[in-house]
């Protein structure tokens, strides 16, 4: 994967932001592995001036063979989302969204192309195509099994672990690339769902389930051994036990897996351990995880979302599945004086705390399955699956490189816990042409907490080089999301060409003085926003689609987030949001009455006599030709050496004569902006 993050010049108070290209050029790439013997996905960045540009055309050996936003139409979950996003836009208010990706199809196997990408102008012009890239197919694959052959049945019933783990072992063990091995787990009209637990992929291979076929996760947690799980961090000082059972996918190296409580082996801060794996299909993969709600939703398209009921550290044991089966067996390890539902119940409340109490909480925060977990990857390929009810998190990638998350979708609204997708202390990421509607944040990204993950301390990486773009973000706490663990920083994101819809926060970045770091080189562009953290009820198409979640903001830097149930050490210096970009942004919450403060910035003021951490301040922000409309008025705190550019708000909530609610801030400038604020000093 090409390296696609540069820093760049702002007008900003400093000149430090990350992550835009600069390239007077369209610039064309393949991401990593993302192509196989009949396929080629295509991905560009735009050039600098781009204000007119509307479209792309594709060139293959010379010949036009499509647009981009027609190749969407056929490819990418998201584009009719998108599409009927800006059909409801009758008055023209939205940044549009430009497709920055081609899948090339019907192509020969071990096949050198080559292709361009011209630029589709407003007035209809086109212009020149871009430098060539060349890529070549890979040859048609060495070894194909199906998982059939090995006994496994797609009855929904038969638990098919060992048929499906033989069937893995097989195909990847004398394999030296990607496209040596595919496991298929094969589907039909009917429907073939096939139960498993625990999976565990190699190097070298490529897993296919496709359409028509699910890969479901048992609800027996005897499925999911503890023993050959992971833990998330490594804190050195941490007492509670972090242990977590393994995913339904993983990839997790033998020699670091959980082991017993006294190994304390599970943590793996290793790169570079797996190599060149593709997980593709036009499946599914539906984790089991909680009791599905009696009525699904119909979304804006007239599609039926998977709706999930919403638990938490109680309601787990009344309405989840997997998720209630793994805490039986947490507490049966962690208690043995309990044999019944009810006697535990009372052992909880009268003798741990009750639910909130310390230990429900550590095993509610450890002992759940998410769908997949992939650690020490270089060189991923995750695409096309729907993505269902997991009992934990959504996919999470962990101390990768060179990691493509593209054209799935994702369903896990309302799983408590359950992101989309999230990054952890891994580099160089591609994240485009999603659909996610999440039970937690969408896109996330985090980098440790404390003093074992500050920026220096040895094995610690950040998570950083990451690009996001032409996703549709429908639902979640937050649309894409730094943190809350910040530890070992967050940097180097361009987030851009994305829409967002009902989701409770927009751009949230959230963490506390003791996380550490931080996230730093943030640009977000070129996106739509509607109905961000509010309670409003939109008709689209003559559907009525209201906003289940919760309410927030469409833009927070905050330093007060909850940090949950971990504990560590404190950090040597409080976390920081610094050097971020905001441009060409539309913002419309349709109604004023409803949300929370469109911008929300806090620091730390340093008055806690219990902590050693001086005054902090957000810094070097930027908001550039951004336009919002029907929105709570801003709630800046703790800010400075920040700009307003060309900012316009219109109608907000009655009570204030300015939608600029600034204090404690210092060395603000505010250039046509409207309603008029004066600078800050």
């Amino acid at each position: 994967m090409a390296t696609f993050l540069t820093a760049c010049q702002s007008s900003g108070t400093n000149d430090t932001y990350a992550s835009k290209p600069e390239s007077t050029e369209i610039t064309p790439q393949v991401p990593t592995l993302a192509y196989d013997d009949t396929s080629i996905v295509l991905v560009w960045h735009k050039p600098d001036d781009y204000a007119d540009i509307v479209d792309y055309k594709i060139y293959k050996n010379g010949e036009f063979i499509g647009l981009s936003s027609s190749n969407n139409q056929q490819h990418s979950p998201a584009y009719p989302y998108i599409k009927i996003f800006f059909d409801a836009d009758s008055e023209n208010f939205h940044q549009q969204t430009r497709f920055l990706n081609f899948k090339v199809t019907g192509l020969h196997p071990d096949t050198e192309y080559e292709f361009t990408v011209s630029a589709v102008y407003k007035d209809g012009s086109e212009s020149d195509q871009s430098q060539i890239v060349k890529a070549t197919t890979a040859p048609t694959y060495s070894k194909v099994v199906n998982i059939t052959d090995y006994g496994a049945v797609g009855d929904g019933t038969t638990l098919n672990t060992s048929s499906i783990q033989k069937a893995i072992d097989d195909c990847a063990a004398d394999s030296n690339s990607a496209f040596d091995c595919k496991v298929v787990i094969s589907g039909n009209q009917a429907g073939s769902v096939y139960v498993s637990g625990a999976l565990f992929l190699a190097s070298n291979m490529t897993l296919e389930i496709q359409s028509g076929a699910t890969l479901k996760g048992s609800t027996d947690s005897n499925d999911y051994p503890l023993n050959q799980g992971y833990q998330l961090y490594s804190y050195k000082t941490n007492p509670t036990d972090s242990r977590r059972p393994p995913s339904l996918l993983n990839v997790l190296s033998k020699d670091h897996r959980n082991g017993n409580i006294t190994e304390d082996q599970g943590y793996d801060y290793r790169r570079h351990v797996y190599e060149n794996i593709r997980i593709v299909g036009d499946g599914t993969i539906d984790g089991s995880g909680w009791t599905r709600s009696d009525t699904d939703t119909q979304d804006e398209v007239g599609n039926q979302l998977a709706y999930f009921q919403a638990g938490n550290q109680e309601k787990v044991y009344t309405l989840g599945k997997l998720a209630y089966n793994q805490m039986f067996a947490a507490w049966q390890e962690k208690d043995t004086t309990w044999t019944t539902e009810s006697e535990l119940k009372s052992l909880i409340e009268n003798t741990y705390g009750g639910y909130k109490g310390q230990i429900n909480k550590d095993l509610y925060s450890n002992r759940r399955s998410s769908l997949a977990t992939f650690r020490g990857v270089t060189n991923l390929y995750f695409a096309g699956l729907k993505l269902i009810n997991p009992a934990y998190h959504g996919v999470m990638f962990l101390e990768g490189e060179n990691t493509v998350f593209a054209y799935n979708n994702t369903q896990t609204f309302d799983v408590n816990n359950a992101d989309g997708v999230e990054f952890g202390n891994s580099e160089n990421s591609m994240i485009f042409a999603n659909f996610v509607d999440s039970g937690d944040d969408n896109i996330n990204f985090a980098a440790g907490q404390g003093a074992d993950y500050a920026e220096g301390s040895e094995h610690v990486q950040p998570t950083e080089k990451v690009w996001i773009f032409n996703n549709y973000m429908r639902e979640g706490h937050g649309a894409v999301t730094i943190g809350s663990h910040t530890g070992a920083w967050v940097q180097d994101i361009l987030a851009e060409e994305n829409v967002m819809f009902l989701t409770d926060n927009g751009l949230r970045m959230k963490s506390t003085t003791a996380t550490g770091g931080g996230g730093r080189r943030i640009v977000f562009r070129d996106n739509a926003m509607k109905d961000i953290g509010t309670k409003n009820t939109n008709t689209i198409e003559n559907r009525e689609i209201t906003n289940r979640g919760g309410t927030g903001n469409p833009f927070i830097f905050t330093l007060k987030y909850s940090a949950g149930d971990n504990v560590f050490t404190d950090a040597p210096s409080s976390a920081q949001f610094r050097d971020i970009l905001v441009e060409n942004v539309t913002l419309d919450n349709v109604s004023p009455d409803t949300g929370k403060n469109v911008i929300k910035v806090d620091g730390y003021d340093g008055s806690d006599e219990n902590s050693s951490y001086p005054e902090t301040y957000q810094e070097n922000i930027t908001f550039s030709n951004v336009t919002i409309k029907n929105v709570v008025v801003t709630d800046i705190d703790h800010l400075k050496d920040s700009v307003f550019k060309n900012v316009t708000v219109t109608n907000w909530n009655a009570g204030y004569d300015s939608v600029w609610q600034i204090k404690n801030s210092k060395n603000i400038e505010f250039d046509n902006v409207l309603p008029e604020q004066a600078n800050i000093d």
